[in-house]
């Protein structure tokens, strides 16, 4: 036996049942039994998710169950389970009759059978021979499933060839991306990897490769958040399958927090769970390095504290950046761990805005207006066309001054509420400057609106926790009124966009055009006095229907290129020109043909 296990990270496809599921889950079956088969999936569900089974289905079971087949089925599960009994006379009698009945289906001998194994009662070996028959008739997934769920409870060694078929019909399924299911859905898929299980387990070897059940896993585990009591059921039964660990089933390491480290909370813990939520027990965990793109390193490398599937580990010292953290895996024999598998941390610090000045400047005489390093809050203050503004700033955390993704200064008008962004740029020794010269930016950038504005920085980064905005200043701008009202671009709609084509070229004159078109038709007048002097004649024209048909298919052609000529498109043309070169074809293949056989004659 072997069992795969997969790392799930971050905000990566989810391979497990988490808490939240599990609790939706057992909220839908904790609902009022209504019916035997109700009663079956309550039972059954409640007991893979390990929850307290209902002593109301123990109830309704020997209330309503009767001696036929399907209420057999769903009751001997129930009495199984939760130990009911089912007092009932002739049971045993009765399957075997189902079971060697003629024209018995698979899904027949499935029911009797597995009811007989959970009823306690004998089972005849035999019936590994009935099976195979039943498999020549139905070559079906379902029926391969039903048949491996019944020969896993039949006394004697499981049947080779049954055992090889398992991979065999699993190559019918249908990949999508990195899923695998059947065409009949989730419970064809669930019920095939619930019967190739239990028959694996009793074969004592993996009947499905890794790679397989991992795809047959995300198609599973895909199907939990959807609606319905019977998909959720289903769902539960293939995750069931793949944690049991005889179908060399994918038990999935998950994240339990999102990866990020912050000064409140420095510890990342990691949790090594199956496909039903559940965590694998006697496994450890360790760090082999923890490394950023710059070398530097957040976890010490060594073993990671916590157990029974939950560690967890401080980060040593808080750098900020994102680091490759290599985890290794101890899990108990017959589990196969991934080697060295990378999970992505991100450590956020917050920054702290320092040597801050805020300057105004009359450009006119070089004279500074106001000049504050924002230790006593906003500073209140005028500009106008004659003004400057150089705002100098560093950010720095605990390591020293950083630069940062998005770091910008932004003036919002209180009156109009429009926004203003001008981008800080660091230097070399990272420190950031906005320079703005009023003259030039009141009608580029302020539309040439005055009023009052708020000064803010604002200080963005996937390494901060959360972005800084820091209020600078309140500014009285004072421009001159521009002649139209500002119009806030944001709003009104854009431009329109006109096209001018190209104007067509101007015509000859209607004489020079006529001139032209005598000369084109010339030749064929020419042609017509050539024949004449030869003595040309249409006397020996036969009138048959093949002579009309060609010499008419001919002009009917010259009539359809001369209208393509004053204006018909080449659709219309080509349509027409088909039809008529067809019968053209064909009686001047007949006339020929008569011609040729009049010549003979003579």
């Amino acid at each position: 036996m072997r069992v795969l296990v997969t790392l799930c990270v971050l905000a990566s496809l989810a391979c497990s049942l988490s808490p939240a599921n599990r609790e939706k889950i057992a909220s839908v079956f904790n609902l009022p039994i209504d019916s035997l088969k109700s009663a079956y999936q309550v039972t059954v569900a409640r007991s893979i998710l390990q929850l307290p089974l209902l002593e109301t289905s123990c109830d309704f079971v020997a209330n309503n169950a009767q001696l036929a087949l399907a209420d057999l089925y769903f009751a001997s599960h129930i009495s199984k389970i939760q130990g009911c009994p089912v007092d009932i006379a002739g049971i045993e009698d009765f399957l075997n009759s189902e079971i060697a009945g003629e024209g018995a289906s698979m899904n027949t001998v499935f029911k009797a059978v597995t009811s007989l194994s959970n009823f306690g009662m004998t089972v005849d070996g035999s019936v590994n021979e009935n099976i195979a028959a039943k498999l020549k008739e139905e070559d079906t997934v379902m029926a391969h499933s039903l048949a491996y769920l019944a020969a896993a409870v039949l006394p004697g060694d499981v049947p080779k060839d049954l055992v090889d078929s398992i991979e065999d019909i699993a190559h019918r399924a249908d990949t999508i991306g990195n899923a695998m299911s059947f065409e009949g859905g989730l419970m064809e898929t669930s019920m095939f990897l619930k019967g190739a299980a239990v028959l694996a387990q009793k074969a004592g070897k993996a009947a499905l490769t890794d790679q397989m059940t991992q795809k047959f896993a995300n198609y599973i585990v895909s199907n939990k958040d959807k609606a319905g009591k019977s998909n959720l059921f289903y769902t539960l039964v293939g995750l069931d399958a793949l944690s049991s660990g005889s179908l060399v089933p994918t038990h999935l390491i998950v994240l339990d927090n999102s990866a990020v480290i912050s000064e409140g909370q420095s510890t990342l813990k990691v949790s090594l769970v199956n496909p039903l939520g559940v965590t694998v027990k006697d496994s450890t965990a360790k760090i082999v390095s923890a490394k950023g793109a710059g070398g530097q390193a957040i976890f010490t490398p060594g073993p990671m504290s916590g157990g029974d599937g939950v560690f967890e580990v401080s980060a040593s010292e808080l750098t900020r950046g994102v680091f490759s953290a290599e985890l290794g895996f101890e899990l108990p024999s017959g589990y196969l761990a991934p080697d060295n598998s990378v999970v992505k941390v991100k450590c956020v610090l917050p920054v702290e805005l320092k040597n801050s000045a805020f300057k105004l400047i009359d450009v006119d005489d070089n004279r500074i207006l106001t000049n504050s390093d924002l230790s006593g809050g906003a500073v209140q203050a005028k500009a106008d066309l004659s003004t400057r503004l150089i705002f100098d700033f560093t950010l720095m955390d605990g390591a020293g001054e950083v630069t940062l993704h998005q770091v910008f200064v932004r003036f919002t008008n209180t009156k109009t509420k429009q926004n203003v962004f001008f981008i800080a740029q660091a230097d070399l020794k990272k420190k950031y400057t906005i320079d703005l010269n009023f003259r030039s930016a009141a009608a580029k950038s302020f539309g040439s609106v005055a009023g009052q504005y708020s000064v803010d920085l604002i200080v963005g980064d996937a390494t901060l926790p959360q972005a800084m905005i820091v209020d600078v200043a309140t500014l009285t701008l004072e421009v001159p009124d521009s002649k139209e009202p500002a119009a806030d671009l944001s709003k009104q709609a854009k431009p329109e966009i006109t096209h001018l084509f190209r104007e067509p070229e101007k015509r000859p004159p209607q004489a020079i055009s006529m001139v032209f078109t005598g000369f084109i038709i010339l030749p064929a007048l020419i042609l017509l006095v050539v024949w004449a002097k030869l003595g040309a004649n249409i006397s020996n024209i036969n009138l048959s229907l093949s002579a009309v048909g060609f010499h008419g298919g001919l002009l009917a052609i010259i009539a359809i290129y001369t209208n393509f000529f004053l204006g018909a498109n080449m659709f219309t043309t080509v349509k027409y020109l088909a039809g008529v070169a067809v019968i053209t074809f064909l009686c001047g293949q007949r006339l020929l043909s008569s011609i040729a056989a009049a010549k003979k004659a003579k």
